[in-house]
């Protein structure tokens, strides 16, 4: 038996979701359906190789319809501590939570205050 180079596979893999998603930006002001197929290709290859799906990619697409948020498909609201997208395709709502930033205190001013 071959032993499976598991560490190729999943840079492969993850190199195939990036492009899989430029793809799908490229696509979705020409045609909508074929860049929701990248988006349902992506995620396939993701759940294959066990690999998480980028944030900076999750927040492209909604989770149950996988159809790419596009202007006019979609509605953004902004309530006290999270952000609301609805996607007006299938109704499907993704809240976001807001948190503050955070300040890194100093020793100096540690030291300063006690």
């Amino acid at each position: 038996m071959l032993k499976r180079e598991r560490k190729l596979e999943k840079k492969i893999a993850k190199e195939r979701i990036d492009i899989l998603f430029k793809l799908m930006e490229e696509m979705k002001d020409k045609d909508y359906d074929l860049a929701r197929r990248y988006v349902e290709l992506a995620r396939r290859i993701a759940m294959k190789y066990r690999i998480k799906i980028p944030k900076v990619f999750k927040l492209k697409f909604c989770k149950k319809c996988l159809y790419p948020y596009k202007e006019g498909r979609f509605r953004v609201r902004i309530a006290k501590s999270r952000v609301i997208v609805t996607c007006l395709n299938c109704g499907y709502v993704k809240r976001i939570p807001i948190r503050p930033i955070r300040q890194k205190i100093s020793k100096e001013n540690k030291k300063g205050k006690g």
